[in-house]
C-alpha cells in the first residue's frame, strides 16, 4: 500500500512539474530558447533585418496579419507545409522586435468574417472548387495608417520572403515621404520632341516620362539643376540620368552628397539616342533658346576616385544578346535574359528581361574600403565598337564582328567607405556662356514648381564667413597664429630658463579644417551605376494597347523601382540576403539517377543515329502516284528496299524501347535500395547499437 501511495505521489509531482514547465515555457515564454541547426540557418533572421526591427518606434508598433486558410479540405497539403514555415519566420520577427511587432494569425474560411477581413486587406483569394470557395494565403503589414500588402505568398519566392517582409516594415515605419532628387539635362517631365513636333506643343498637354509618374506616387520627386553646386540637404536618393557635359562643380556636389551618406543611382551613356530627340534649334521669336545635349555622358572625376573605368565613345555589341526586329537583328540593342542578370541580389533576382540600347561597359579597379557587385553583364560573344561603327551597325550587318571572349559589366553596385574625388576642395568656377541658353537660364528644362540646390551642403562643417562655405580655405599667417614668449632674465652663469611651448621652433600654426568632406561619414555609402540612359525612356520600356494603357515590355523600370525602394529602406535592407529554402531536393538520388541514364545513353544515341539514317534513305525513294486512283506505284525493287528499311527501322525502335525499359528498371532498383536503407538498415543499425549498449551495461553491472 505504501508503495502504491509513493508511486501515486511521484506521478502527481511529475505531472505538476510538467504542467508548470509547460506554462512557463509555452505560456510565459521563460527559457523558451530556440536553436537553428539547419545548414543554411533557415530560421535565423539576418543582422540587417534585426536592425530594421530595432529602429521601430516603441509608440508605433507594427502589426503582421498573416492570412492562411487552414481547412485541409480546401488548402493543398504542400501549401499548408509552406504556411507553417512562413509562420515560423513571422514568429522570429515578433520575437526579435522586443514587443514592437505583433503577429496576428487569421484563418479565412468561406462566407466568414475572417474572409471579409482578408478582402478588406486586399489579400488575393483563389477559387478551389465548383462552388468557388476561395483560399487565402497572404500577408498585410501595417503601422498606424501605413499599410503594405503581399497579396499572395508563393513557395517559389521563399528565398526572398524575409527581404519582402523587412522591406515592407521599413516602408510602413517611415514617417514621411523620402525626397528623390533627379539630375538630368533632359526634359524628362515632357515627351520627346523633334522639330516637327514644335507646332504641336501648344495643342497638347505635356506629360512626364512614365517612370517619373510612378516615382511621384511614392516619393517627393525634386529637380536638381544640371549645373547645381549643392544638393539639397533633405534629398535621400539622387537619380542621375545622362549627365552630359557635367561641370566639375556639379560633380563635386555629387561627391559631397555621397560622402555625407546620400545614395546615388547614375545612368551614363556612350551614345544616348534619346538626347538627340530633344535637340532643337529653338525659336528666337518665341523666346525659346536652342537646346543641344551631347549624346555621350560620364562622371569622369567620380569614376576615377571610385575605381570605375568607362570609355564614353565605346559601345557594346553582342551577337548572343542582340535584339531581333523585322528588318533584322540589332547587335547594339541588347536583350538580357535571366542568365545575364545577377540572381543572388534581391533587386535583380525577380527580373526576367532587361533591355539596353547601345550601352557602354564598366571596368573595375580595386579601391580600399569599397566593394562591388555586378548586376548586369553581357555575354562572352561581345565586342566593343566605337560610336561610328555602332551607328553603322544599326543600318547594315556587322560583318567584321570579332568577339573578345569576355563578359562586359553593364550595371554594378559600389558600397563601403568612399573618398573624395576632389582633395583640393570645390573646383574653380568655369566661365558660363552668357545668354538665355546658358546653364540654369530660362531655356533650362525644369519640373513644374521645382527648385535648385540647397543653401548649405548638409554634412559639411559650417562656415563662419559670409561667403560660400565651400570656397577654398585661406591659410592663416604664422605670425597671427602663435606668439613667441620672451624668456625671463637669468644670471650669466646659470643655464637659460626653458622657453614656453609657444616659443619652440618646431611649432607650426594649426592647419585650418577643410570646409568640405574628404571621406565618407560612415561605411554605408552606396552607388548604383548603369551604362545606358535610354533604358528608362518610355519608348524602350512600355507599349500602348488599343485603349491607350501602358504595358511593360521589359523590366527596366521595375529594376529602378526595386533599387529606390531598397535604398529607401536604408543600408540595413541591402544586407538582407536571400534565405535558403526549406525544400530539400534529393540531389544525391538525382545524381545517381543521372549516372544510370548516362550508362545507357551511348546505346540510345547510336540507335537513334541509325534510325535517322534509315529515315533519310526512305525519304530518297522516289515514288509515283496514279493520277486517277491516287494510288502509290512502286516497282518491285523499290518495294523490296522500302520493306527492308521499314523492318530495320522497326527493329531499331524495339531496341530503343528495350534499353529504356532496362534504364527505368535500374532507376527503380536504385529507389528501392534507398527506401530499404531508410526503412530497414538505419533502424536495424540503431537497434543493434542499443542491444550492444545494453549488453555492455549488463556486463559492467555483473562485474560489480
Amino acid at each position: 500500500m505504501k508503495k502504491q501511495s509513493a508511486l501515486l505521489s511521484t506521478l502527481l509531482i511529475v505531472t505538476a512539474i510538467i504542467v508548470v514547465v509547460n506554462y512557463l515555457v509555452g505560456g510565459l515564454g521563460f527559457f523558451n530558447a530556440r536553436f537553428d541547426l539547419t545548414q543554411k540557418k533557415l530560421y535565423t533572421l539576418n543582422d540587417g533585418t534585426r536592425r530594421i526591427l530595432t529602429n521601430i518606434q516603441q509608440d508605433k508598433p507594427v502589426t503582421l496579419r498573416f492570412y492562411a486558410t487552414r481547412d485541409s479540405r480546401l488548402m493543398p497539403q504542400w501549401i499548408q507545409s509552406y504556411a507553417t514555415s512562413v509562420e515560423d519566420l513571422l514568429l522570429e520577427f515578433e520575437k526579435a522586435s522586443n514587443g514592437k511587432v505583433a503577429l496576428e494569425k487569421v484563418d479565412p474560411r468561406p462566407d466568414s468574417e475572417s474572409e471579409d477581413k482578408a478582402r478588406a486587406d486586399d489579400i488575393q483569394g483563389h477559387a478551389v472548387n465548383e462552388a468557388e470557395d476561395k483560399v487565402y494565403f497572404g500577408l498585410a503589414i501595417q503601422c498606424a495608417d501605413q499599410k503594405e500588402i503581399i497579396p499572395a505568398l508563393s513557395p517559389n519566392e521563399e528565398s526572398s520572403l524575409e527581404y519582402q517582409i523587412a522591406r515592407a516594415i521599413a516602408k510602413v515605419t517611415k514617417t514621411k515621404k523620402s525626397v528623390l532628387g533627379v539630375l538630368t539635362p533632359l526634359p524628362i517631365a515632357e515627351p520627346a520632341m523633334s522639330q516637327q513636333m514644335m507646332m504641336m506643343m501648344q495643342k497638347q498637354q505635356q506629360q512626364p516620362w512614365a517612370v517619373i509618374t510612378q516615382l511621384r506616387m511614392d516619393y517627393e520627386v525634386r529637380k536638381v539643376l544640371p549645373n547645381a553646386e549643392k544638393i539639397d540637404a533633405d534629398i535621400n536618393i539622387l537619380l542621375v540620368i545622362h549627365p552630359a557635359d557635367l561641370a566639375e562643380r556639379t560633380e563635386f556636389a555629387i561627391d559631397q552628397f555621397v560622402l555625407r551618406g546620400g545614395k546615388v543611382i547614375a545612368f551614363v551613356d556612350p551614345q544616348c539616342a534619346v538626347s538627340g530627340m530633344y535637340n532643337n534649334q529653338g525659336n528666337p521669336m518665341m523666346g525659346q533658346p536652342p537646346s543641344m545635349t551631347s549624346p555621350s555622358s560620364t562622371l569622369k572625376n567620380l569614376f576615377k576616385a571610385w575605381g570605375v573605368g568607362f570609355e564614353k565613345d565605346k559601345i557594346v555589341a553582342d551577337m548572343t544578346l542582340r535584339t531581333r526586329f523585322q528588318k533584322g537583328p540589332l547587335p547594339t540593342f541588347l536583350t538580357l535574359s535571366r542568365d545575364y542578370i545577377n540572381r543572388d541580389e534581391q533587386i535583380t533576382a525577380p527580373l526576367e528581361v532587361v533591355q539596353m540600347f547601345s550601352p557602354g561597359a564598366f571596368t573595375l579597379e580595386k579601391k580600399e574600403g569599397l566593394a562591388s557587385v555586378n548586376l548586369l553583364e553581357s555575354s562572352e560573344n561581345s565586342e566593343m565598337l566605337d560610336s561610328a561603327a555602332a551607328e553603322k551597325a544599326r543600318n547594315e550587318p556587322l560583318n567584321n564582328f570579332q568577339p573578345e571572349g569576355k563578359k562586359r559589366i553593364l550595371g554594378l553596385r559600389l558600397n563601403g567607405h568612399f573618398k573624395t574625388a576632389f582633395p583640393g576642395g570645390q573646383p574653380k568656377e568655369a566661365p558660363v556662356p552668357a545668354g538665355p541658353g546658358g546653364p540654369g537660364g530660362p531655356g533650362m528644362p525644369r519640373f513644374p514648381g521645382d527648385t535648385g540646390g540647397a543653401e548649405q551642403d548638409a554634412g559639411a562643417p559650417a562656415s563662419t564667413d559670409k561667403k560660400d562655405s565651400t570656397t577654398d580655405a585661406q591659410p592663416v599667417p604664422a605670425a597671427s597664429a602663435a606668439t613667441t614668449a620672451q624668456p625671463d632674465p637669468v644670471p650669466p652663469v646659470t643655464q637659460p630658463a626653458p622657453t614656453s611651448p609657444a616659443a619652440k621652433p618646431s611649432d607650426k600654426p594649426e592647419a585650418p579644417k577643410p570646409s568640405f568632406l574628404t571621406e565618407s561619414v560612415n561605411n554605408e555609402g552606396i552607388v548604383f551605376l548603369f551604362s545606358d540612359a535610354d533604358m528608362l525612356f518610355d519608348g524602350f520600356c512600355f507599349q500602348q494597347d488599343q485603349l491607350g494603357r501602358l504595358g511593360l515590355v521589359n523590366h527596366n523600370v521595375p529594376l529602378l523601382l526595386n533599387i529606390i525602394e531598397m535604398l529607401n529602406g536604408g543600408a540595413d535592407l541591402i544586407n538582407v540576403r536571400s534565405r535558403g529554402s526549406t525544400k530539400r531536393p534529393f540531389t544525391k538520388l538525382q545524381e545517381m539517377s543521372d549516372a544510370v541514364e548516362k550508362s545507357y545513353r551511348p546505346q540510345i544515341e547510336e540507335l537513334t543515329r541509325k534510325q535517322n539514317e534509315i529515315a533519310q534513305k526512305i525519304s530518297t525513294i522516289r515514288v509515283k502516284q496514279d493520277t486517277k486512283t491516287q494510288m502509290i506505284i512502286l516497282d518491285p525493287k523499290q518495294k523490296k528496299d522500302l520493306e527492308e528499311l521499314m523492318e530495320t527501322q522497326s527493329s531499331f525502335n524495339k531496341q530503343i524501347r528495350d534499353i529504356k525499359k532496362e534504364q527505368n528498371k535500374g532507376k527503380d532498383r536504385l529507389e528501392m535500395l534507398i527506401t530499404v536503407m531508410n526503412l530497414v538498415i538505419v533502424p536495424l543499425f540503431i537497434i543493434t547499437f542499443g542491444v550492444v549498449l545494453a549488453i555492455r551495461r549488463r556486463s559492467v553491472q555483473a562485474a560489480h
